[in-house]
């Protein structure tokens, strides 16, 4: 019995140390990137957040999760234009033409990056261990949330 308490608190401090280092906490600085549209067109998250906070929403086709927030993150779109900017980038590696595919038979409002091989070494600076994952970011650079969920903008933004 003691044996087994002493393995549960083992793994429970590993487990600790593990999410400690997993992801961005409130007050870092978001890394830099550029990547490019559907249409073609580059944004870096210095042009992106340049008057406004971003929120950065790293997801896949395939993710039902992320589905599930599709009309969430429209709403915030339609309700925050010009005060904030989604950038939804895919991190599952999909053909453009796939990504484009889903978002026109979807009907994302919402600004999203997608090229492909490039877009997983962002997720990597950003430590995205699964979709979705958001990230907002001040104009200031500095992460505000990182979680898997949309947060309360309201809080952020005026």
């Amino acid at each position: 019995m003691k044996t087994h308490y002493i393995l549960f608190l083992i793994l429970s401090l590993m487990t600790f140390q593990a999410h400690a280092k997993v992801g961005y906490k409130a007050g870092n600085t978001a890394p830099e990137f550029k990547l490019k549209s559907l249409d073609g067109k580059s944004y870096s998250l210095t042009q992106l957040r340049k008057n406004s906070p971003v929120m950065l929403v790293f997801w896949a086709v395939e993710c039902v999760y992320c589905y599930a927030h599709i009309k969430e993150f429209n709403r915030a779109h339609d309700k925050y234009q010009g005060k904030l900017t989604i950038a939804a980038i895919n991190v599952a590696g999909e053909y453009p033409s796939e990504v484009a595919e889903y978002v026109k038979d979807n009907g994302l409002k919402y600004l999203v990056l997608s090229e492909r091989l490039k877009n997983l070494d962002v997720a990597e600076k950003y430590r995205v261990l699964g979709t979705p994952t958001v990230v907002l970011v001040s104009a200031e650079g500095k992460v505000l949330f990182y979680g898997h969920k949309v947060p309360a903008l309201d809080k952020w933004i005026k």
